[in-house]
């Protein structure tokens, strides 16, 4: 039961009305403590890894996000990099239970490495490995995180 501070302060008004003033005292500090002031709970975070492909083949490199279905006080996005295709959060940056929304955003690769791809004869480095929109928004991947029962998820994108 989450109590407002003014709502704490009547309560113990009334609970401590007519009593001696230190048992008044004692019991105000009592129930104020163990009630606290707090406007929210802090959501649970939850340890999950996985593997994201794109075309059959591990994603190099991406941002991946996990946002919540429901907007809930105390929920919150997670977001972490994936990198050769694998992607970790522990329990103090992970997504809280319930269903996700799942958005993998790519990551520019450097322009050393775009060059370095042309002179090797890829006519189209950048484009090569952009993730298609339908994953960059909400919508296309979903996952439900059960802090019971924590399996690695798999999100296989295409390319088209």
């Amino acid at each position: 039961m989450i109590m407002r501070c003014a709502d704490v302060s009547m309560s113990v008004r009334t609970i401590t009305n007519g009593l001696k003033p230190l048992w008044a005292f004692s019991i105000a500090w009592i129930l104020i403590l163990s009630a606290g002031c707090s406007q929210a709970p802090e959501s649970e975070h939850v340890a999950i890894s996985g593997e994201v492909t794109l075309g059959g083949k591990p994603l190099p490199s991406a941002m991946i996000r996990f946002t919540p279905v429901k907007t809930e006080p105390g929920l919150h996005d997670s977001v972490t990099m994936i990198s050769e295709g694998h992607f970790a959060f522990d329990s103090t940056n992970g997504p809280s239970p319930g269903e996700h929304h799942v958005i993998v955003t790519p990551l520019e690769p450097e322009m050393n490495e775009a060059v370095a791809a042309m002179q090797n004869g890829d006519r189209d480095p950048l484009n090569s490995r952009t993730i298609p929109a339908r994953y960059r928004s909400t919508g296309q991947l979903k996952a439900t995180i059960d802090a019971a029962n924590v399996q690695p998820l798999t999100f296989e994108l295409t390319k088209r």
